[in-house]
């Protein structure tokens, strides 16, 4: 588990929202075909997205970027809690995630995982991309990506991915 990692202290509703700004990206789905993978949301995105699932779901919950953009720099600091729960339909986090400090620890935890995981993804196609730049087969290439996944075992380096 990543409980003790260098996850920042997220005291505040604005500390709390621009983690999730820094830490939560857009979906391929939600990036046009020009646009740039692994970007963050801008506080417009975020409020239109808000303002989308109101009218598709009749949740009549909606936002201006405006306000968003107060919540982030901490000028407003005691909003409805329907902005709370649109934010967190939003993010994808549970919307205790703005209230309960453990939530906000699982959740950061959580997000901390799936980054690296992400990481892991992106260095395992680069790798593959490499190896096939050498002229290598994919059947090589698996067998070199089998002989370092063994070799992280041996040093210990996965045991969160054992069992």
């Amino acid at each position: 588990m990543t409980a003790d990692r260098d996850l920042p202290e997220l005291e505040t509703l604005a500390d709390r929202l621009e983690f999730l700004f820094d830490r939560v990206r857009p979906t391929a789905g939600e990036l046009g075909p020009h646009e740039e993978a692994g970007r963050r949301y801008t506080t417009k995105e975020i409020a239109a997205k808000i303002n989308e699932a109101a009218q598709r779901d009749g949740t009549g919950v909606t936002i201006s970027a405006a306000y968003v953009g107060e919540m982030r720099r901490g000028i407003t600091t005691d909003p409805r809690t329907s902005h709370i729960q649109a934010l967190a339909r939003a993010f994808g986090v549970d919307p205790a995630f703005f209230v309960d400090s453990r939530i906000t620890r699982r959740v950061q935890e959580q997000i901390d995982l799936l980054t690296e995981l992400r990481q892991m993804k992106v260095q395992q196609v680069a790798l593959r991309r490499v190896l096939r730049q050498q002229g290598l087969s994919d059947d090589s290439a698996r067998l070199i990506e089998q002989l370092v996944d063994r070799c992280r075992q041996l040093e210990g380096l996965d045991r969160e991915n054992d069992g």
